[in-house]
């Protein structure tokens, strides 16, 4: 007997890769990069009609120690603060994601239109360092060193430099026959329920590979979040 498709809510049918929102993601800890970079090569990164609101750039390295649905995993994440004049909505956008895990790498490109690809994250404790990698294809395209807690820090003295609570990709989907895009639009998602357990301050050595970059400050967030169910906050369409 054959199943009504109507019913399915993801695939493989009976075993989906992707969660039904809204899920919490419990424990998280985050080391932040938040650098300078030259405004010609940041604008290069993002499409129309988003626009730049400085010149930084934000690299995200997570170690997810208890995530609904995908479990233990590392992320990272490449952002540059952006606003979207028509809405008004104001995050940072996507450029680059990369993502241990199939599930996290599915849900974000098939939801989100993150621009997920699977790699190998790191971020751990050596000694009185906090160090944070990022691998792909066995080549590691970020490291970041910073002194571990050494300046007791806030929410507030990063989203200063620039807000990623909101976060903002360009989805695009081909036709099934290569004749275009099946689906091309902005999409905005905002966590919710946000729990700071504690955050700290330092100086930092770094190197990053492919990305705009001149000069870097170091944070490390530990926190509780959820995807609010409000996703997206604003949707556009964009030329094909």
């Amino acid at each position: 007997m054959t199943y009504d498709p109507r019913e399915v809510r993801g695939t493989p049918y009976g075993a989906p890769l992707i969660p039904q929102f809204p899920l919490r993601m419990r424990d998280t800890e985050i080391l932040t990069i938040v650098y300078r970079s030259d405004r010609d090569a940041i604008e290069a990164m993002v499409p129309t009609p988003l626009v730049l609101v400085g010149d930084l750039v934000i690299v995200h390295v997570y170690a997810m120690h208890d995530a609904e649905w995908f479990g233990v995993y590392g992320e990272s994440a490449v952002q540059i603060p952006v606003r979207h004049e028509a809405s008004g909505t104001t995050g940072a956008y996507s450029p680059l994601l990369v993502v241990e895990g199939d599930g996290p790498v599915a849900a974000g490109r098939e939801i989100y239109g993150q621009p997920k690809k699977a790699g190998r994250i790191t971020l751990e404790a050596h000694g009185d360092l906090l160090v944070g990698t990022v691998t792909r294809n066995d080549i590691t395209i970020i490291t970041a060193t910073m002194p571990y807690k050494q300046r007791a820090g806030t929410p507030e003295d990063l989203e200063k430099h620039a807000s990623f609570r909101t976060n903002i990709n360009l989805k695009v989907i081909p036709n099934v026959d290569g004749s275009g895009s099946a689906v091309r639009e902005l999409t905005a998602r905002t966590l919710g329920d946000v729990v700071v357990d504690g955050s700290g301050e330092a100086p930092e050595r770094s190197s990053c590979a492919r990305m705009p970059r001149y000069r870097y400050t170091f944070f490390l967030f530990e926190r509780s979040s959820r995807p609010s169910t409000g996703w997206p906050t604003s949707r556009s369409s964009t030329a094909k």
